[in-house]
C-alpha cells in the first residue's frame, strides 16, 4: 500500500463533496499514531502520511482550473461559456467591473455591428482569422444571446447595434449574473506583482502577498489605451515574459492634431469624405460623420483612419518615437465637403465655392494614449491556436483587445471580444 492509496480517496471525494472529504480525512486522523505502514521494505509512520494527505487536500481546494485576468467583455464571456463544473476565478485590479462595456456607444452600449466585412472592418497581420472566428460566434449570435436574455436591441447609423433601453448597465448586469450563475469567483482590487509557471501550474502573486494557483491562465487585460478604464498594457508584459511574439502596440480610434489652427471651427459637425495620404499614396478614405475640435480633427471616420495609419507605420517599421517627425514630413489629410451638410461657418472659413470643395491639412500628431479608444497591434495570432492558446506555453491563452486584431469604431471591437471569449471558454469543455 502506498501514499496514494490514502491520498486519492480524499482527492476523489473532494471533487464530489467537500464534506465527505473532511469526513474521510477525520477517519484517517483518528487512526492510532503507533500504526505503521509497510512500503517497499521500509517502515512509514502514519502521522507523516496524514500530514501529507492534509497538505495535498488543502492545496487541491485552492487550485483553480481556470484563472482569467481582466473582467472586461472578453474575460466575462470566457467565464460564462467555460464549463460550469470547472473551478474559475476572475482577477481584476479595478474596484468596479466592465468599465469599457459601460462606456461603449456613449454609455448606450454598442453591442456589435449588423454588417461586418472582415477585410474592410478589421486591421492586423491576419485579419482573415476573423472569418473563422465569426463562423463560431457571429454578430447575429451575439444579438440573439442578448435578446434571449430579455434585452432588446436596435440598429442605428453605420450598422451599430445599440441597446434599445439606451442603458449599457443592463448588459453589464446580465453579464455579471451569467458569470456568477456559471460558478465564477471574482476578486477585485488585486494588483499583480508576478506571474510564473512551474510544474505545469500558474501562480499569480499579488502585491498584497497573496498567491492564486491554476491549471489554465487566460489573459483578457485589454490594450494600453483609454487608461481611465484601467488598461495599462499589462497583457503585453505577460506576453513578453513568456517569449510570445507581438506587433508593437499603437493608438487607435483617437483624434488627429493638425499643424493648421482649426480652433475657430471647434464643435462643427458635418458629413464629408476624408482621404489620408502618405505623400501621394492614398492610404485610406471614408465618407461619414466628422467633427472639428480645438486641436484638429475627430469623429468616426477620423478614428478609423488612425487605425489604418498605425498599420501603415508598423509595416514601414516606424517606431512611436519617430512618428511625429514622419507625420510632419509625409502625412496629409484631405477633406472633401458635402454641400448637403455644409455649414456657412465652414464654407466661409475655407472659402469654398463651386470650383473648390476640399481642404488639405498636415498631421502634426495623434491624440494621447489616454484618449485612444482601442489599441492596435498586440499578440500575433500566428503565436496562438484556433482556441487562442499559446503554441509555446501550454494552457496560456490570450483573448480580446490584447490580440493583434483591431476593428473600426461601431461595435467591431466588442464583437471581437465576445467571439474570442466565447471560443476560448467553450474550448475548456472539449
Amino acid at each position: 500500500m502506498d501514499n496514494h492509496s490514502i491520498i486519492n480517496p480524499i482527492l476523489w471525494a473532494k471533487t464530489k463533496n467537500v464534506n465527505l472529504a473532511h469526513l474521510l480525512y477525520s477517519i484517517f486522523w483518528k487512526v492510532q499514531k503507533n500504526i505503521f505502514l509497510w512500503k517497499n521494505g521500509n517502515i512509514c509512520n502514519l502521522p507523516y502520511i496524514r500530514i501529507l494527505c492534509w497538505n495535498t487536500f488543502i492545496k487541491s481546494l485552492r487550485m483553480y482550473d481556470i484563472i482569467i485576468i481582466g473582467w472586461g467583455a472578453a474575460g466575462l464571456f470566457c467565464s460564462i461559456f467555460a464549463p460550469k463544473n470547472l473551478r474559475k476565478i476572475i482577477l481584476e485590479k479595478n474596484g468596479s467591473l466592465g468599465k469599457k462595456v459601460i462606456l461603449s456607444g456613449g454609455e448606450r452600449c454598442n453591442v456589435t455591428n449588423i454588417d461586418i466585412t472582415p477585410e474592410d472592418d478589421y486591421f492586423g497581420e491576419n485579419i482573415k482569422a476573423i472569418h473563422s472566428l465569426l463562423a463560431k460566434f457571429s454578430n447575429y449570435d451575439m444579438i440573439d444571446w442578448v435578446e434571449k436574455h430579455g434585452i432588446s436591441t436596435c440598429v442605428e447609423d453605420r450598422g451599430r447595434v445599440i441597446l434599445e433601453s439606451g442603458k449599457s448597465k443592463d448588459l453589464l448586469d446580465l453579464l455579471m449574473r451569467e458569470s456568477t450563475k456559471n460558478a465564477t469567483e471574482i476578486r477585485t482590487r488585486l494588483d499583480i506583482a508576478k506571474i510564473e509557471k512551474t510544474d505545469g501550474i500558474f501562480r499569480i502573486h499579488g502585491n498584497d502577498g497573496s498567491v492564486v494557483e491554476g491549471k489554465n491562465l487566460v489573459i483578457a487585460t485589454g490594450g494600453k489605451s483609454f487608461s481611465q478604464v484601467g488598461t495599462d498594457g499589462f497583457g503585453y508584459t505577460i506576453a513578453k515574459e513568456f517569449d510570445i511574439e507581438m506587433t508593437d502596440p499603437y493608438r487607435g480610434l483617437c483624434g488627429m492634431v493638425t499643424r493648421e489652427d482649426l480652433s475657430e471651427l471647434s464643435g462643427s459637425t458635418l458629413d464629408l469624405t476624408l482621404s489620408l495620404f502618405d505623400g501621394k499614396k492614398l492610404l485610406y478614405d471614408e465618407k461619414g460623420a466628422f467633427l472639428f475640435t480645438h486641436t484638429g480633427l475627430s469623429g468616426p471616420i477620423v478614428f478609423n483612419a488612425v487605425i489604418k495609419l498605425g498599420e501603415h507605420l508598423r509595416k514601414l517599421g516606424i517606431k512611436e518615437s519617430q512618428q511625429k517627425g514622419y507625420f510632419e514630413e509625409h502625412i496629409t489629410i484631405r477633406l472633401t465637403f458635402n454641400e448637403e451638410s455644409m455649414t456657412k461657418k465652414v464654407k466661409n472659413f475655407f472659402e469654398l465655392d463651386d470650383m473648390k470643395n476640399d481642404a488639405v491639412f498636415h498631421l502634426a500628431d495623434l491624440k494621447s494614449w489616454a484618449e485612444a479608444k482601442v489599441t492596435g497591434g498586440g499578440v500575433k495570432l500566428s503565436e496562438l491556436s484556433n482556441t487562442f492558446e499559446s503554441k509555446k506555453v501550454e494552457h496560456l491563452y490570450f483573448i480580446g483587445e490584447v490580440l493583434d486584431l483591431t476593428g473600426k469604431t461601431g461595435g467591431f471591437n466588442l464583437q471581437q471580444a465576445w467571439a474570442t471569449g466565447y471560443v476560448c471558454g467553450q474550448s475548456f469543455g472539449k
